[in-house]
C-alpha cells in the first residue's frame, strides 16, 4: 500500500472526528455567547443578531487567514484548539465580572466573539490541509454540518438546562482540549513541549469543569450579594 494512502486512512478518522467536534462546539459557542449576552444585557433579538452576524464575519476572516499560514496545518490547528479552550474558560466569568462592575461588557463580548469566531473559522480549512496529498473537503464538510446540527439541538435541550453557562463553557473548553491532545499524540508525540501544553490545558479544563459552579456561586455572592442555600 502506498505511503500516502496509509497516511490518509490513518489520519482521516481523527480529522473527521475533529471536524464533527469543532462544528459541534462552534454552534454551541455561538448560542452560548448570544444567550449569555441576553441574560446579562437584555435585548434578545439584538444580542442574537449581533453575535451571530459578527461571529459569521469573523469565521469568514478566519477561513481566509487559514489559507495564508505557511506553518504545518496540524500544528496551527493544535494551537487554535488550545487558544479556544483557554478563551472559552475565560469568557463567561470575565463577562460576568465586567457586567457587575459596570464596565464595557458589550465591548468585551465583541472581543470574545471575534476571537472565537476567527479561530473557529480557521478549523475546516486547516483540517482539509492536514495531508496535502489527501483533499478531504467534501467529507469534512459532511461531518462539519453534522456536528453543527447536533450542537444546535443539544444546546436548548441538554446543555443550557442541565449545565448552565459556566459549566457549559467548561465542557466546551474540555472538548477543545481533548482534540488538541489527540492531535499532538497523533502527529508529534515526541515533542514534549507541545505534549505538556496539551495535557496542562486539559488538566486546567478538568479543574475548571469541577469548579465552574462553585465559581459562579462565589461570584454571585461577592458581586451581587446573592446568598445560595
Amino acid at each position: 500500500m502506498p505511503a500516502t494512502t496509509r497516511r490518509k486512512k490513518n489520519a482521516f478518522p481523527l480529522v473527521a472526528t475533529a471536524a464533527l467536534a469543532a462544528a459541534f462546539s462552534s454552534v454551541a459557542y455561538e448560542l452560548l455567547l448570544a444567550s449569555y449576552a441576553t441574560f446579562l444585557l437584555g435585548a434578545s433579538i439584538f444580542q442574537y443578531s449581533l453575535v451571530f452576524s459578527l461571529m459569521m464575519a469573523s469565521m469568514g476572516a478566519g477561513a481566509w487567514l487559514a489559507e495564508k499560514t505557511r506553518q504545518s496545518a496540524w500544528e496551527v490547528f493544535f494551537k487554535l484548539e488550545i487558544a479556544i479552550a483557554l478563551t472559552a474558560m475565560a469568557a463567561v466569568p470575565l463577562l460576568y465580572l465586567m457586567f457587575a462592575v459596570g464596565g464595557p461588557a458589550q465591548t468585551l463580548l465583541f472581543v470574545f466573539v471575534v476571537l472565537l469566531g476567527g479561530a473557529l473559522g480557521m478549523e475546516v480549512p486547516l483540517l482539509n490541509r492536514v495531508e496535502k496529498q489527501s483533499p478531504w473537503l467534501t467529507e469534512i464538510l459532511f461531518y462539519d454540518y453534522l456536528g453543527g446540527f447536533i450542537g444546535g439541538l443539544a444546546f436548548p435541550f441538554l446543555f443550557l438546562p442541565y449545565l448552565g453557562f459556566f459549566r457549559l463553557a467548561a465542557f466546551l473548553a474540555l472538548l477543545n482540549a481533548l482534540i488538541a491532545v489527540a492531535f499532538v499524540q497523533r502527529f508529534a508525540p515526541q515533542r514534549r513541549s507541545l505534549v505538556w501544553v496539551a495535557y496542562g490545558t486539559l488538566a486546567l479544563c478538568v479543574a475548571y469543569a469541577f469548579g465552574a459552579e462553585t465559581l459562579r456561586v462565589w461570584m454571585e455572592r461577592v458581586l451581587f450579594g446573592v446568598k445560595t442555600l
